[in-house]
């Protein structure tokens, strides 16, 4: 039997298989994102806040706009939680 040059062919095999680890690690990392939690969203106010600060009523309207978005920040979080993430990362 003649036998044929089969030299290089070691490489297709390691380059299929190389192929089917990333489809395989590809496709985990897209279920993996879909899984994850989302970022939560930053509700913003209705109020308009001007695009530049021209007269002193635009930066008291700015000021309270910030003032009213801060406030409902402040109430929204929970120290306990961020005390106890905190302490899991020590």
């Amino acid at each position: 039997m003649k036998r044929l040059n089969q030299t290089g062919s070691h490489i297709a095999g390691i380059l299929l298989f190389a192929l089917v680890i990333g489809v395989v690690v590809f496709a985990g990392w897209k279920v993996e994102q879909a899984r994850a939690p989302k970022p939560a969203q930053v509700v913003s106010s209705k109020a308009a806040v001007p695009d530049t600060i021209t007269t002193t009523k635009d930066l008291q309207d700015t000021s309270t706009v910030l003032d009213n978005e801060s406030s409902q920040l402040d109430s929204g979080l929970d120290s306990s939680t961020m005390d106890s993430d905190l302490n899991s990362m020590l």
